[in-house]
């Protein structure tokens, strides 16, 4: 659980920090755990700013660095944009498993984000891989196939492989935000003008009234026991007085 809660603070370090330099703001769409469709990958966040898909990995100094590789391959074939957030832990052993098209951001123990290397060049996204991230709705919508017309997955792929970079790329993006569009509202609506915090990035997720509800009342019994340990004590002074 610590951990966990070690992973969501690097989350909103890194928010704040992308706001802060102008790179994305209340209108961009967010993502936490965003699953990267069947390449059996997923995103720590992915964001759309207006103009760019970014996807950002995250290795705390609890993780490993053993699948960094492939997961870095993926994400360069997905986002227009790729950043790796890595515990200044991991810095001298990243080098090598870094590809040119990601920019590398370090964390320190404080939360302070710097940008320890500008991606050398683009990210490309790849047709292929971008396919993988639509749904069968989406898909049938980028080839003209009715909705509810029977048709494997496999023939509309194919199909799909027609079209231009341009299209599929652009129903990709087309797809994140409508999927991510109302739990990215609620969550800049709590985040207003103050800071990201751990309770905001539950907005992100589409349980995100069922967990605040939890939190909410373990917070209230916390405030009960708390009284009652103070009336408590106070009652006990009284009655020795």
């Amino acid at each position: 659980m610590a951990e966990k809660y070690y992973e969501s603070r690097i989350k909103c370090d890194v928010l704040n920090a992308l706001r802060k330099r102008g790179i994305i703001d209340s209108r961009s769409i967010v993502a936490s755990e965003y699953v990267l469709g069947s390449t059996g990958r997923r995103a720590d966040l992915a964001i759309y700013n207006g103009s760019r898909l970014i996807g950002i990995e995250i290795k705390s100094k609890h993780d490993s660095l053993a699948r960094l590789k492939p997961q870095l391959s993926v994400y360069t074939a997905c986002f227009d944009e790729v950043i790796l957030v890595s515990d200044e832990k991991h810095l001298t052993s990243i080098t090598d498993a870094v590809p040119p098209e990601v920019s590398i951001f370090t964390v320190s123990e404080s939360g302070s984000i710097i940008i320890w290397r500008e991606a050398l060049v683009p990210a490309t996204r790849t047709k292929s891989v971008s396919l993988k991230l639509l749904t069968m709705s989406d898909l049938k919508k980028l080839v003209g196939v009715p909705i509810g017309a029977p048709v494997k997955k496999a023939a509309l792929l194919t199909a799909a492989q027609e079209l231009s970079d341009k299209l599929i790329f652009e129903s990709v993006t087309t797809s994140f935000v409508q999927t991510f569009s109302e739990t990215s509202t609620k969550f800049w609506e709590h985040v207003g003008g103050r800071n990201v915090s751990h309770r905001g990035l539950l907005h992100l997720s589409r349980f995100a009234p069922e967990r605040i509800n939890v939190i909410q009342k373990k917070e209230k019994q916390q405030l009960f026991w708390e009284l009652w340990r103070h009336q408590a004590k106070e009652t006990l002074q009284i009655a020795s007085s």
